[in-house]
């Protein structure tokens, strides 16, 4: 419990989490020690040979070096060969201080020993290798001070306990310094860790944000090119409404989709188009909204503007429609042409703030779109109204036109022989021109009319009538020509005479001889005029 107090980041938790991170540290750490340890073991044991120590401290020397060398060589497991190199320290500081006191190398061994647990394993590690190394100077003062135990060099002086009590003090306070800086550097590691664990955490999540705004975006252009597509293509108002508004409902999920139209009095928004079994049943009931009234909608029409209730318990002036009652909240966009407002569009969501800037510019967008394929459609019907009109007016002058022209002289033309009627081979195809018929070709024939045949005669007949059609606009062109130029011929006679007598003469002279009649008489009388 003290250690944990005094190494309080030391948990399981964290420390499960730091250890693939420590120990790749460590696996990489544990080969530069182990080259720095063979080559100052080399000088060591070099050293160790001129000095002719005693044979056995110089055999154990070079079991400990020709250790390190091993696992140095061989693919040794990781923990192993810290545990080894840890183990092979201690051994040799044993030996140290067992050979020349407190006054040899010992000392710095231990600290090795100290700081290699540390780095090798954790701050727990070193603190355990602290507590081998006081006990392991207890143990040998004790020994050391009683007689049991002699150092192996003749020349040490035996140390008094106030020497090994201060030699202790020392160990504790560098090994605590050690420990607690490893500790530090653990803490600031540990926390830059769970930083940038934190940093990438939230990378991934704003990259899945965006990628979710992403695809939401490309939802909804999807949806505008659909609308703008469906907007080009029909010129039906109810077919495009109907296709709009069932597109906005599965493309976005919303709960409920509706367009309103401005009726003819331009007091009421009636309903045109809604989606599901609650569209449905206020369609039935010829559903609308008084514009400038108690609701989104009229109020969106009067105002000319959007208007949006992201939590529609707040909103007041909103009709609160008892088939909707999921509706949390809702935005109404006026349909907007060339400064007139045609009606509106209303979406409502069963999400509280289903409607940001984003969903309001889609949805603005296809509202825009919506309005000018209405009044194209609307212009579109109009024209059509009109050509018809004027067709239906050509037609009548055409059918006038021939039936006078039947009147005045038989059109009729017939060549072959006559063949009996009990053959039931007449085929009859229609002279059609401008929706009219101005005559018809008939066929008698010995045998069946095949199918070729009567396409034959039916394209002959199409270009007959165009051609007879033809004929008499040149024969209209010619008669109104020469009626022009008799007008001009007798205009020009009547301006050369210069006297009342002479053109009145002329007139009737001129008009008398051009209309083959056989008396001509002008006549000039104020009397009736006055």
């Amino acid at each position: 419990m003290k250690a944990q107090r005094f190494l309080p980041f030391l948990n399981r938790e964290e420390e499960k989490a730091n250890r693939p991170i420590y120990q790749n540290w460590r696996a990489g750490l544990m080969i530069p020690v182990l080259n720095v340890s063979l080559v100052l073991g080399a000088v060591a044991l070099v050293a160790e040979f001129l000095t002719n120590g005693p044979v056995g401290v110089t055999l154990a020397y070079i079991g400990i070096y020709l250790t390190l060398l091993l696992i140095r060589l061989t693919p040794t497991p990781g923990w192993l060969r810290a545990g080894i190199i840890v183990a092979l320290v201690y051994a040799a500081a044993v030996i140290e201080l067992m050979t020349l006191g407190i006054q040899g190398d010992g000392v710095l061994y231990f600290l090795a020993f100290v700081i290699l647990a540390t780095m090798l394993y954790s701050p727990r590690g070193g603190i355990i290798a602290a507590s081998i190394v006081m006990l392991t100077f207890g143990i040998i003062a004790w020994l050391t001070l009683s007689g049991t135990v002699g150092f192996l060099s003749p020349i040490v002086t035996p140390s008094k306990l106030a020497d090994w009590a201060g030699l202790t003090v020392i160990m504790l306070l560098f090994s605590s310094v050690i420990i607690v800086g490893f500790q530090q550097l653990d803490i600031e590691y540990f926390k830059a860790q769970k930083k940038t664990e934190e940093s990438t955490l939230e990378l991934e999540h704003q990259k899945t944000v965006l990628e979710e705004r992403v695809a939401e975006r490309t939802r909804q252009f999807k949806a505008v090119n659909e609308v703008g597509s469906a907007a080009s293509s029909v010129l039906d108002p109810d077919e495009l409404i109907n296709r709009v508004v069932n597109l906005i409902a599965d493309q976005f999920g919303y709960y409920y989709a509706a367009f309103f139209l401005i009726d003819p009095t331009n007091r009421w928004a009636e309903l045109k188009s809604a989606t599901g079994e609650a569209g449905r049943l206020l369609k039935e009931n010829k559903h609308r909204l008084e514009i400038g009234g108690r609701s989104m909608v009229g109020t969106a029409i009067s105002k000319q503007a959007p208007r949006v209730a992201l939590n529609v318990e707040m909103e007041q002036n909103r009709f609160k429609n008892p088939l909707l009652p999921y509706t949390r909240s809702e935005i109404a966009l006026p349909l907007l042409v060339g400064g007139r407002v045609l009606g509106a569009l209303d979406v409502q969501a069963v999400q509280a703030g289903a409607f940001g800037p984003q969903e309001i510019d889609t949805l603005q967008n296809m509202a825009n779109q919506v309005s000018i394929a209405l009044d194209n459609a609307r212009l579109f019907q109009q024209v059509q109204q009109d050509l018809n009109e004027i067709q239906n007016i050509q037609r009548e002058y055409t059918a006038q036109i021939w039936e006078r022209m039947a009147n005045k002289e038989e059109l009729h033309y017939e060549v072959g022989d006559e063949i009996s009627s009990e053959t039931n081979n007449e085929l009859e195809v229609p002279l059609a021109l401008r929706g009219g018929i101005i005559g018809s070709i008939k066929m008698d024939s010995e045998n069946e009319w095949t199918p070729e045949q009567r396409n034959l005669i039916e394209s002959i007949a199409s270009q007959a009538s165009l051609a007879l059609e033809n004929a008499r606009l040149v024969e209209d062109s010619q008669s109104s020509a020469a009626r022009e130029r008799l007008i001009a011929e007798i205009s020009g006679k009547i301006w050369s005479s210069t006297s009342m007598d002479g053109i009145l003469r002329t007139a009737a002279q001129e008009l008398g001889k051009a209309l083959n009649a056989s008396e001509a008489t002008i006549e000039l009388n104020m009397k009736d005029n006055l």
